[in-house]
């Protein structure tokens, strides 16, 4: 589903959109690298309504991410609470990295 809605953009978000107008920059450089992870093939001569619709992406991305990693360390806190020794803890971390990594042993 496709819809097109008007924004009305704030000095700010000018000031952004401004600063990813120079596509040699730093800036445009690590939008274009984010764009990519997300999916995105930019090119030089890419719109407004594009570089937008990727911000806007990258923003809702951050907040997954962060969203994440607050669940992580809620469920860290609540495990390592119910360990009471600290080499088991230690132990039971490390596992929990080699699990995530994909190299735990079988």
């Amino acid at each position: 589903m496709t819809r097109r809605t008007t924004l009305t953009l704030t000095e700010r978000e000018e000031r952004t959109l401004a600063t990813l107008s120079d596509r040699k920059g730093a800036e445009w450089v690590l939008f274009e690298s984010l764009a990519a992870h997300l999916g995105y093939s930019l090119t030089s001569d890419v719109s407004e309504a594009t570089v937008i619709r990727v911000l806007m992406s990258i923003g809702a991305q951050v907040l997954i991410d962060e969203a994440l990693e607050q669940g992580y360390a809620q469920v860290a806190e609540f495990y390592y609470s119910e360990v009471h020794d600290v080499d088991e803890a230690n132990e039971f971390r490390c596992r929990s990295v080699e699990r995530a990594k994909g190299t735990m042993p079988k």
